[in-house]
């Protein structure tokens, strides 16, 4: 109890920082040699044996500092998760601890909270039993902060030691997918690990007992976990469902929870983005709108069984399961935002711009299930992602030349 609560939080972000810097270092220097190198290759400036021995050598080096930047983008995302998941922790057991000092409750250096030593908690039987119930309530918030910040560290520590194996990974792929990948997951997972499960009287006290930056960080996070969750502050709880029938905070919960289901039935389609981002809107409260005969609808009806028409608009309309009709949909029934105004609910599209400057090709989609220090994380199929953090994938998509426009879409229920 006692490490926690004297524990220097400032210490293990300013360890994430550092990680983090050296992500963008490495990553500078793999873009500076991607533009030296691409265009002398194009030009065919190095020819031959030793031409081509230059550049496999070349090559090489760079994919290797590529995965030397993907894997300290991951140490520092597993590091940013574990100081979030210390500084709610160490807050609510700071605030516990407050409360019991304020009313007299002693807590020994283990964290025992025990019952005040006064003439009234002797001898008055109705304050005394009105001491344990709220000594019990203190226990369960020291304790609970105990727990939360241990399982984090261990978890950490766990993901910590899985990359410090990867010395010798040679797939670039691999290292952003997998290793990238997991810590994003992680990083989320250990902010969601803070929230209690007791009863609404703790939950209240432990929501009040934070500071606005935690409670933030959790709504924008986790609005999962909060939601449903007895003796958070009603307004809380409606701001994370949204308005009308669409509710934002399951749909999160749904698509995280789903994210890698093999063989479920909107898995139908080679790219199945666009018809996993759909089944998460219904799953989550979205009404269906208009119909077959509609220009401007977002449905879908039983198959067919005819696999040609089942995959080229037989059963379900366009918006619904390609990326393209479903961004113009959802921009006309919804509001598109930027990155930085994302919220969990949301949808995010990418679309490669027309080399003529006319419109793009809005080519996939995905569900926004997390915001983390302003960092994007969606989950999403093909390839199945949960979490994945657009602030580590988007530079290294440039890397080969990608230069896709992300676009943020709000869907709006309509009752």
């Amino acid at each position: 109890m006692a490490q926690l609560r004297d524990l220097d939080v400032a210490a293990w972000q300013t360890g994430a920082d550092e990680w983090r810097a050296r992500y963008t270092n490495l990553l500078s220097t793999v873009t500076y040699l991607h533009e030296d190198l691409d265009p002398r290759v194009s030009a065919g400036a190095w020819t031959g044996p030793a031409g081509d021995a230059a550049i496999a050598h070349l090559r090489g080096v760079i994919n290797g500092l590529e995965i030397d930047a993907l894997e300290c983008q991951a140490v520092s995302l597993v590091l940013s998760g574990l100081t979030h998941a210390f500084r709610i922790s160490q807050n609510s057991l700071r605030s516990a601890l407050g409360a019991a000092r304020l009313d007299d409750f002693p807590v020994t250096g283990d964290g025992l909270v025990q019952l005040p030593d006064t003439s009234m908690a002797r001898h008055d039987p109705e304050f005394a039993e009105s001491a344990r119930v709220q000594r019990d309530r203190l226990q369960k918030l020291v304790q609970q902060a105990v727990d939360a910040a241990t399982l984090a560290d261990r978890k950490a520590y766990e993901m910590l030691d899985h990359l410090s194996q990867q010395t010798f990974q040679t797939d670039a792929g691999a290292a952003l997918n997998e290793d990238v990948g997991m810590a994003s997951k992680l990083e989320v997972d250990l902010i969601a690990a803070t929230v209690p499960d007791g009863g609404p009287d703790e939950v209240a006290a432990w929501w009040a007992g934070l500071p606005p930056e935690d409670q933030q960080t959790l709504r924008m996070a986790v609005p999962w976990a909060l939601e449903n969750l007895p003796g958070i502050p009603a307004d809380v709880r409606s701001a994370l469902h949204g308005g009308g029938s669409y509710d934002r905070a399951a749909a999160s919960k749904w698509a995280i929870d789903h994210w890698n289901d093999a063989e479920a039935s909107y898995d139908i389609f080679e790219n199945n983005c666009t018809n996993f981002v759909s089944a998460t809107l219904a799953e989550a409260g979205m009404k269906e709108q208009g119909g077959y005969w509609s220009d401007d609808s977002w449905w879908e009806g039983p198959q067919t069984g005819n696999r040609w028409l089942d995959l080229h608009g037989g059963s379900r309309s366009a918006s619904w399961a390609q990326a393209f009709q479903s961004y113009e949909f959802w921009r006309a029934h919804g509001t598109e935002v930027t990155a930085e105004q994302a919220q969990p609910g949301d949808i995010i599209y990418w679309e490669t711009p027309a080399a003529d400057g006319g419109p793009g090709d809005v080519h996939h989609s995905a569900m926004v299930t997390a915001v983390v220090d302003g960092d994007l994380r969606y989950t999403q199929h093909n390839i199945d992602q949960v979490n994945a953090s657009l602030g580590a994938r988007a530079p290294i998509g440039a890397l080969g030349g990608g230069h896709d426009v992300v676009h943020v879409v709000r869907p709006e229920s309509d009752g």
